[in-house]
């Protein structure tokens, strides 16, 4: 079905200095909804598979294909993204898509990878689908293979070629994590966004002032979980945030950025051998509905570094030393849009905006320990 948007421009001023009439300009929205005379297609759509939890039954070797060269660094490892992070999909019958993917080694996060798909005319059964993924953007062909329903659970079949891979795997409408982590469970839902909308209200800055969370405890709550609609790499420009920020703002606008999450603490603590919490230097401000945080030193995560040895690429990075092995780099002058979309009693939720991702996460009012601090900098003078 295609939509045609008509937007008419009227210059009045210009047109009589050119002494012109009325211009008329035509602009075509031909985005198409895709065919569901397919009965097949219709039951893949408007339903939310989901990915067996880890790798799946079959072996590694069995499940990937490769038949080309990869050459960006992270498509090296985005196989193992799709076999231990692939959490679900659904094809929506507007044409959008959603695909999650739940890292295991970052800690309570979820990355929702929007796309479009459309049905295939030269092959049955199959579906193109154009999309978002952590580490880049792919085009491939879904090709179902076996679609069974019984006691209204149904299990799919599908292949999905990405033209240098092609990955066979088993999905289900049941969702293994509804009883064994319900607050993750409820983290797939795509519907959390549309209702945690940005708040358009002006921002007062002694709201702010003092020290915040995005984590508290080893427990997994709703509020630890944190959603991503964006990651340009995961894993060769690992979000910051999604390690575990302490946020100190202070009333003069400088603030701390306190490196306090778990992965952090498994970096820094034995290199910090004096129990000292390493922090950054940043500086905030507000401006209308948004508060802006701004990096002096940030360190810079890299989990393909860490765990594939690739060497990151992206620029602005300083080598501070190494840390049982792994390289400890900072990265100066990060942008930090952050947005309210919604006050609790305990804190925000906001949206967390940058370059390089797009998250929403829970602020909780925490505490800070001024006498057991090291600047990044410092840690190995």
């Amino acid at each position: 079905m295609k939509q045609y948007i008509i937007i008419t421009l009227v210059m009045a001023t210009l047109c009589s200095i050119a002494g012109c009439t009325k211009d008329e300009i035509e602009i075509y929205n031909t985005r198409n909804t895709p065919d569901l005379s397919n009965p097949i297609i219709q039951k893949l759509s408007n339903t939310v598979w989901y990915n067996k939890i880890g790798i799946s039954e079959t072996t590694a070797k069995e499940i990937w294909t490769s038949k080309n060269n990869i050459y960006k660094p992270s498509d090296y490892a985005s196989s193992l993204l799709y076999q231990a992070a692939w959490t679900s999909i659904a094809l929506y019958r507007d044409g959008t898509s959603n695909m999650v993917f739940v890292p295991p080694f970052l800690a309570n996060t979820a990355i929702h990878a929007q796309g479009n798909w459309s049905v295939s005319t030269e092959e049955e059964n199959t579906i193109i689908l154009s999309t978002k993924t952590p580490v880049s953007s792919v085009t491939g062909k879904i090709k179902i293979l076996n679609l069974e329903i019984k006691d209204n659970v149904s299990s799919l079949k599908l292949s999905l070629d990405f033209g240098d891979r092609l990955l066979t795997t088993t999905l289900s409408n049941e969702n293994p994590y509804e009883y064994i982590n319900p607050p993750l469970f409820r983290s797939l839902d795509y519907n959390w966004f549309s209702k945690h909308s940005a708040l358009t209200e002006a921002l007062d800055a002694n709201d702010f002032i003092g020290v915040w969370t995005n984590h508290d405890s080893n427990e997994v709550t709703d509020e630890s979980i944190i959603r991503y609609t964006h990651i340009e790499d995961l894993l060769m420009d690992t979000p910051a945030f999604a390690l575990g920020y302490t946020l100190n703002l202070k009333k003069d606008g400088s603030a701390q950025i306190a490196y306090t999450g778990y992965t952090y603490k498994s970096v820094f603590e034995t290199q910090n051998n004096l129990g000292n919490t390493v922090f950054s230097n940043a500086k905030w401000w507000i401006k209308g509905n948004k508060l802006w945080l701004e990096t002096d030193e940030e360190y810079f995560g890299c989990i393909g570094e860490q765990l594939m040895a690739f060497i990151p690429y992206s620029d602005n990075q300083t080598l501070l030393g190494y840390q049982w092995g792994v390289p400890i780099r900072i990265r100066s002058n990060k942008k930090y849009c952050i947005e309210i979309v919604e006050k609790t009693t305990d804190g925000f939720w906001i949206r967390v905006t940058t370059k390089e991702e797009t998250c929403y996460a829970f602020l909780k009012k925490s505490t800070f320990d001024n006498a057991n601090l090291i600047n990044i900098k410092d840690i190995f003078k």
